[in-house]
């Protein structure tokens, strides 16, 4: 048996499947797959948009409805796939629904249905730790739960519905291969800029450069195995002398190719056209100051107007481009003039990061209850505003104040998600050696260098594994309880190696602020 996409070839079964629900009364089992008196084709363009988070209410999440079609090809169920979770589906519904027709009942379709969804959650949408729930009378339900590995949590009593409700949770076997999806190259550790901040300097004797038929090596063999994009970052990768050319074989491979920058090559129309045409899809530009004066301070350059126009140059070759502005202790009095510069000159796209330690940094200049109070400065002095911008989270979410919170979630201002616990990422330093992230440059976790036909087996072998669990684990307790883990995660776990984390999200719960004035 298999899942599959509703399309209209299944047109009839689904009808069939409507009219067996409504005989024997269960239509309600069939969620989102149905809609009274609505067409088959309307249906078809809801189910997408659903599965893209379009359109959808503050109270639903993104989600993907499928047939179940049985080993004959027929349509015998549907089942609802939810890519996340928020307080409804945490408190109510969980991650699956599933609905079986009356008639095909008993012959195992749903325990192997559940079995491919929760394959599904584990793929394509990286979740590890499934919730499921069922009536308390459905023993049925509770037996394919139970089938799939699940493990009772407890028991409540659901106002809305007037029943008690049973909830399980599933971990998704991870024994299997584990293939990343996303690559970062370290094209090159030299740089344009000499940031005063820059925790890459003490590795510059590192190889500047990768090979260019070094990079083909291991593109061809990360073709292979799956990986959709790959993601160049350094030092500077635009100043790599090969950079237009590794672009392009990346992009003839078929992977989307995306670049961490400064910008400041991009000032360059022609550059930034060619990089274009050669197949750049994706370009964040971190900017080091408001004007050229503060740039000079930050990176002992004057390129603050060369950066600005890269940004600018980006846009008009239609490349998808983010401006990203660091929130810390070195520019908490700097922003209103940021703001002022992104009016001024009319830029959108604003990716706002909160500061981040590396694996070296054992003293922490801003704690995350400075960083929280900052990121509520700034969302108060922007949040009408209409411009397209998000916030990159590496704090836990438990210490922002919970309006704010509940709104930029509401309003999709924010995103918290990152690969080193899942193995959804690789990264490679300039020597091709793997480090969980860029902020750990100088900490490779390989003992050799990576052949390029074992990246797969590497991955799945017991250093990064080892790696993956440790620095993946709750901070605390408390956190394994909360309804927003799934878009937290906890915050960065970089922290964590020089923080108690234990104590810092415990100390939310005594952490006297002032009463917050911002309201939704």
């Amino acid at each position: 048996m298999k899942l599959v996409f509703p399309n209209l070839e299944l047109k009839e079964q689904y009808y069939d499947l409507v009219k067996s629900a409504l005989r024997n009364g269960d239509i309600s089992e069939m969620g989102n797959a149905y809609r009274e008196n609505e067409k088959y084709e309307d249906m078809l363009i809801r189910l997408e948009n659903r599965s893209k988070g379009i359109n959808i209410s503050s109270r639903d999440v993104p989600a993907t409805v499928q047939f179940i079609l049985n080993e004959k090809e027929k349509v015998v169920g549907t089942i609802d796939i939810r890519h996340t979770l928020n307080d409804n589906y945490f408190s109510r519904l969980g991650h699956i629904a599933y609905y079986i027709k009356l008639e095909e009942r008993n012959k195992g379709y749903a325990t192997e249905a559940l079995k491919l969804a929760l394959e599904k959650l584990k793929n394509e949408y990286k979740v590890n730790k499934v919730l499921i729930t069922c009536l308390k009378d459905n023993i049925a339900s509770r037996k394919v739960i139970e089938a799939n590995g699940g493990i009772f949590e407890k028991e409540f009593y659901d106002e809305i519905t007037n029943n008690y409700i049973q909830r399980f949770w599933i971990t998704i076997n991870y024994n299997e291969l584990i293939i990343p999806k996303t690559v970062w190259l370290t094209t090159n550790m030299n740089c344009n800029n000499n940031c005063k901040w820059c925790y890459a300097k003490k590795y510059i004797n590192f190889k500047n450069n990768m090979s260019f038929s070094k990079i083909s090596d291991y593109v061809l063999q990360l073709k292979k195995i799956g990986v959709k994009k790959i993601i160049l970052i350094g030092g500077e990768p635009s100043i790599h002398p090969d950079i237009l050319k590794i672009i392009k074989f990346i992009s003839e491979n078929e992977i989307e190719v995306s670049m961490a920058t400064n910008g400041r090559k991009f000032s360059n129309i022609e550059f930034a056209k060619q990089a274009q045409k050669n197949g750049l899809k994706n370009v964040n530009i971190s900017i080091k100051g408001t004007n050229e004066q503060e740039y000079l301070k930050n990176t002992n350059n004057k390129g603050f107007e060369e950066a600005l126009q890269g940004y600018k140059n980006l846009q008009k070759c239609n490349v998808k481009t983010t401006l990203s502005y660091v929130l810390c202790d070195r520019n908490n009095d700097t922003f209103d003039n940021f703001w002022d510069l992104v009016k001024k000159e009319n830029l959108n796209n604003i990716l706002f990061q909160l500061y981040k330690p590396s694996a070296d940094d054992k003293s922490l200049p801003i704690s995350i209850f400075e960083l929280a109070d900052l990121c509520k400065y700034v969302y108060d002095k922007i949040y009408k505003e209409d411009k397209n911008f998000v916030f990159e989270m590496s704090i836990p979410l438990c210490v922002l104040d919970e309006n704010m919170l509940n709104h930029m979630m509401l309003k999709n201002r924010i995103i918290t998600c990152c690969h080193i616990s899942k193995g959804t990422g690789l990264v490679f330093d300039s020597n091709f050696n793997n480090i969980p992230c860029n902020h750990f440059m100088g900490h490779p976790l390989n003992k050799s260098q990576i052949n390029p036909n074992d990246i797969v087996q590497y991955w799945n072998s017991s250093e990064p594994k080892e790696f993956r669990k440790i620095i993946g684990r709750y901070p605390s307790e408390i956190c394994s309880r909360c309804k927003k883990w799934y878009q937290c995660g906890g915050g960065c776990s970089i922290r964590w190696l020089s923080t108690d984390p234990t104590k810092i999200i415990n100390d939310k719960y005594v952490y006297d602020k002032e009463v917050a004035k911002w309201t939704l």
